[in-house]
């Protein structure tokens, strides 16, 4: 209360004296020209929940995204009758059409940091292994915890052959990790929310925890009744295009709306940030975004964790590239989005 953002850095994350300062880069928006927004897909919502799944029955949200051999894997969060999220696993051939989904889940809780479920992953294909950011739900707090997979492995749907990496941050509430898929000056780089900033931290290794020291504030929820004035988050994985790291992200106001936004992160320096949307690229509009009452799990909700590029095996994406973005609606169903990469980012920042 009243204290300096370096101040709140020993507090939360036992940083020492010598650690560098932990300060924001920018919290308010400057004057920006406006983001294109995101179209919706005409047959939403693709994913539902299956009431005969128990583990699965209720709702489905929140999916990481991965593309591998031409194919669309979307790990999602499914909750059911116990009130635990589990990650279940849907394919598609097109990114549109999901035509195979496992009927047990990929990944469920096993540790007691996560005993109340495992949520929200985000997935960045690091070397030959998946890497996987989610947050650990407990009794006591909602931390980021890190697991990884082999690609053949994951393939192969070896589920057991997962690797709990343990908490990233431990001790304090943090979400909305995601991990860059490059190193930055021997680095690896990830975003986190602590609750209301977009936080980016370094380390040199992948193992947990991460050091803490390395922290700075990227950025921070804007001033007054925006649709990001109470918090902002990532969404989606860091997307590389020619014009920078592409960052879907998500904004709450104080009537607790989630919208989508956008910003651009340097290539070389992700602490520096290029262009963040002055406005939302997606509301809730729609009738499953909105939320029925008794049917909807939280009103007023389009959050994603998973964007992919439409053409296959192409490293960095340019104006004419096709995004898919896939999100949560109400916390309940999941639906599809999409832009071009040169329709959602201003001229001026290409």
């Amino acid at each position: 209360q009243g204290r300096e953002w370096e101040d709140l850095a020993p507090i939360l994350f036992g940083m020492t004296k010598e650690a560098e300062a932990v300060i924001p880069r920018q919290v308010i928006v400057p004057d920006q020209p406006p983001a294109g927004t995101l179209n919706r897909f005409a047959a939403n919502p693709v994913l539902e929940p299956i009431k005969e799944h128990p583990w699965e029955s209720r709702y489905v949200l929140n999916a990481g995204t991965v593309k591998l051999d031409g194919k669309v894997y979307l790990v999602y969060r499914a909750f059911g009758e116990d009130q635990i999220s589990r990650l279940g696993l849907a394919i598609s051939e097109d990114g549109f059409k999901f035509t195979e989904r496992l009927d047990t889940p990929i990944f469920e809780p096993k540790v007691k940091s996560e005993e109340k479920g495992c949520e929200d992953p985000r997935l960045t294909l690091i070397g030959d292994h998946i890497y996987m950011p989610y947050t650990a739900c407990s009794s006591l707090a909602a931390q980021i915890a890190l697991a990884s997979i082999g690609v053949n492995d994951f393939l192969n749907h070896h589920w057991e052959a997962w690797r709990r990496h343990g908490l990233v941050f431990p001790g304090f509430t943090d979400k909305d990790g995601a991990l860059f898929p490059e190193q930055f000056n021997g680095k690896f780089a990830m975003l986190h929310r602590v609750d209301p900033h977009i936080w980016l931290t370094f380390s040199t290794h992948l193992s947990c925890p991460w050091p803490r020291k390395e922290h700075r504030i990227l950025t921070g929820s804007t001033s007054g009744m925006m649709w990001d004035g109470r918090k902002i988050g990532a969404g989606a994985q860091p997307i590389k295009t020619k014009y920078g790291w592409l960052l879907i992200t998500h904004g709450v106001d104080y009537t607790y709306v989630y919208r989508l936004g956008v910003m651009l992160l340097d290539l070389a320096d992700p602490s520096v940030l290029l262009y963040r949307s002055p406005n939302s690229i997606l509301e809730p509009t729609e009738r499953c975004e909105v939320g029925e009452p008794d049917k909807c799990w939280v009103p007023n909700v389009v959050f994603t964790c998973g964007a992919v590029p439409r053409e296959d095996n192409k490293k960095m994406l340019d104006a004419e590239d096709e995004l898919i973005v896939y999100y949560g609606a109400s916390d309940t169903v999941i639906n599809i989005a999409t832009t071009k990469v040169g329709e959602l980012i201003p001229e001026e920042f290409r």
